[in-house]
This record gives structure tokens, C-alpha cells and sequence, in this order.
């Protein structure tokens, strides 16, 4: 405000010549911001098939995320499903292996009357005949 008094008082006229600059510059940013001289009907028209692409590959890249998604998803359930069958398999495994001891053979087929051999078995040898 000081300064525009004492260039009233002094006459110089440089806020006048800095309005009308900044008026230019304003008017020239407001050309370059114009959209409407950039984008025509015709420019529209012509531009249509690159957008149509742009778009087109847009869907497809959306699309392959979601592939891609859901076979990670998949992928994390078959491998739950393999540590349990994994697990499953040791676990029947270990029961097999302690279940068909000798002892615990022994154990199942004494309700059936069969007992345990306490004495080794003999060899049988053929003597004699000589065919």
C-alpha cells in the first residue's frame, strides 16, 4: 500500500505497465489450460480405436491379477491340504509299524486261542533217499 501511494505521488506508472503483464500472462496460461482447441469432435473420433485399446488391455490386466489371484489362493489351499494328508499318512503309518510288533500280534490273536511260540522252531532235514 506504501508503495502504491508513493508511486501516485511520485507518477511513476509501473503498476499499471505490471497489471497489464500479468493480465498477458494470465491470458496466456488460460490458452494453454484450454482444453476445448486440443479436443474436437473429429480428434475424438480419430483417437477412438487407441482408446478402445488402452481400455482393452486395462481389462486384461485386470483380469490376469485376478487369475492370478485366485490360483495363488488355490495354490495355499492344496498345500493345507497336503500337510494334513502328510501328517495323516505318518500318523497311520506309525500305527501300522507299532500295531504289527510281534508282541502286539501276540496280544490280538490270544481271543482267538493261538499263543506265542516259546520255544524256537525246529529244522526239519530229509536224510536218506537218494533220489
Amino acid at each position: 500500500m506504501k508503495r502504491e501511494k508513493e508511486e501516485e505521488i511520485n507518477g511513476n506508472t509501473e503498476p499499471v505497465q505490471e497489471d497489464k503483464k500479468n493480465r498477458k500472462k494470465k491470458s496466456n496460461l488460460m490458452d494453454l489450460l484450454d482444453v476445448s482447441q486440443w479436443v474436437s469432435y473429429e480428434t475424438a473420433i480419430r483417437n477412438l480405436p487407441f482408446v478402445l485399446f488402452i481400455a482393452f488391455l486395462g481389462i486384461i490386466y485386470i483380469w490376469n491379477s485376478h487369475r492370478v489371484e485366485k490360483l495363488v489362493r488355490e495354490s495355499n489351499t492344496i498345500e493345507k491340504q497336503m500337510k494334513e494328508l502328510k501328517w495323516e499318512y505318518t500318523t497311520t503309518k506309525s500305527e501300522l509299524e507299532f500295531s504289527s510288533k510281534m508282541s502286539e500280534v501276540g496280544k490280538m490273536v490270544t481271543t482267538t486261542g493261538l499263543e506265542e511260540l516259546r520255544v524256537p522252531p525246529k529244522k526239519i532235514v530229509e536224510t536218506g533217499n537218494g533220489n
